[in-house]
């Protein structure tokens, strides 16, 4: 287990340890399979099991994590199948949300877009894009207005954070250029949305998810 110590305030021992855990899941610093034992995370993080047992239960519902027969949590193992559906969730609530998006048009939302435009294209860190990648297509969902929309893409964020660090990772490897491939496609679905055009909005949101499946299904970093 390569889970790094971190103190943690009494207020929000719970909150900060979702993040925590969270955040080394993500970072693949908790591997997929790997057994969560309450007692040594709280030891490692200096807190009692109680708020490490909620922990894991918020985590379980974000699905990333999963609890086995005996009641012993590990990180969840996502194969190809589970990414199939993943991506399809994509490609079924991001279209739709860009059209809206398109039609609204809310200022505070195009505005906080175009910062993270900015953000991303002067980004160093890896684990930065991916965070401002996930949060793009975030905004664009509270741009939409439609809230039963932004709930659903919600429940699911975290997988796509996982999965796209884990793309992000293996793709930084070969080309290097992860940030700057995921500005250009963002910089393209963005323009649509400022101009108001829904119906290309939608056909590049469409286009990026269905793109985004294909890599991820060719990658080989996810088992049949």
């Amino acid at each position: 287990m390569m889970i790094k110590p971190v103190v943690l305030t009494r207020t929000t021992v719970t909150a900060s340890a979702v993040a925590h855990l969270r955040s080394e899941i993500i970072a693949d610093n908790l591997s997929a399979g790997e057994g969560l034992p309450e007692a040594k995370i709280g030891e490692l993080l200096g807190i009692s099991r109680a708020p490490i047992r909620e922990a894991l239960a918020v985590l379980e519902r974000e699905g990333l994590v999963t609890f086995d027969r005996r009641g012993t949590a590990r990180v969840c193992t996502f194969g190809l199948e589970e990414v199939r559906e993943i991506g399809m969730m994509r490609l079924t609530l991001e279209p739709v949300a860009a059209r809206l998006a398109s039609e609204r048009r809310p200022s505070d939302e195009l505005l906080a877009i175009e910062t993270n435009l900015r953000r991303l294209k002067q980004s160093t860190s890896l684990p930065v894009v991916t965070q401002l990648d996930l949060d793009f297509h975030r905004l664009i969902l509270q741009a939409s207005g439609n809230h039963r929309l932004q709930s659903a893409w919600e429940n699911l964020a975290s997988q796509f954070l996982l999965v796209m660090a884990r793309f992000h990772r293996n793709e930084e490897k070969k080309t290097l250029r992860v940030r700057d491939s995921t500005h250009r496609a963002h910089c393209e679905l963005f323009t649509p949305i400022w101009e108001g055009n829904s119906a290309q909005a939608e056909s590049i949101a469409r286009k990026h998810a269905t793109e985004w499946l294909d890599e991820l299904q060719q990658s080989g970093l996810f088992p049949s």
